[in-house]
Formats: C-alpha cells, structure tokens, sequence
C-alpha cells in the first residue's frame, strides 16, 4: 500500500521546521510494503505562523494549510501545536513529530505502521503528535 506524507524540511534532508512556520511541505510517496519512499512534489503554502512571535494562530491560514495537505495521510514536523493537531486528526491525517534526519523520521512512521496498519483513512486519525 502506498499513503502520502507531507514533510517539513527547509533542506529535504532534515525535518527541521514546525508545522505554523513551513512555506513549502516535501510530500513524499511512502511505499508501506518495502519501507521506502521518495519525494515527489514540493508543495508551497502560505505558513500560518511566519514569525511565530505572537500568540494565537490565524484560524483561516492553518485551515488552508490543512486543506492543502488533505491528500496525505500523515504530516511529519519538528513540532506541531493542538489546534492544527486536531484540524489534521478532523480529516484523517496522522502526525508525527520529529527533529532530525528524514530518514529516522520515516523509521518512526514505519514502525507506527507496522504496529497499526493502515486499512482506511480511518485508520490514520488515531495517530496524533501528541500521543494516541
């Protein structure tokens, strides 16, 4: 089975960038059955939180956001606040936080997967940053 993630990475080597401040999402192609994956798009929007220096977050901006990811199954950023935690996990999609290399970060959704496979998009909405 193949499933999308959108990876936040200024470098496409590192996911190094939280989820309010990403301009640009890597959606990687993630083949389940052979644990591989490959960048296949570079998807730009508009970060809801570019400087990040005030509280709140402009409800509007991460619903796009949202909306622009809502053909992935998960989203993997260094850190992901509750409000678009919850938007993602309304719409099925899974998030995974991680600081570091890709590689490790696609390690950690693999053995998610392996613990939960994923049958439906159903599947997906229980696995949230914050636990679940």
């Amino acid at each position: 089975m193949k499933i999308k993630a959108a990876i936040a990475s200024t470098d496409l080597k590192n996911v190094d960038i939280h989820f309010g401040r990403c301009g640009t999402f890597a959606i990687a192609e993630v083949d389940c059955e052979s644990r591989s994956y490959k960048v296949i798009e570079q998807r730009d929007v508009t970060a809801p939180c570019p400087s990040c220096g005030r509280l709140g977050e402009p409800d509007d901006a991460i619903e796009s956001v949202v909306e622009a990811l809502s053909d992935c199954e998960y989203v993997i950023v260094s850190r992901i606040g509750r409000w678009p935690d919850s938007l993602l996990y309304e719409r099925g999609i899974g998030s995974v936080e991680h600081s570091g290399p890709i590689e490790d970060a696609m390690a950690l959704l693999f053995s998610r997967l392996k613990a939960r496979p994923i049958r439906s998009r159903a599947d997906v909405s229980g696995d949230q940053a914050g636990g679940g």
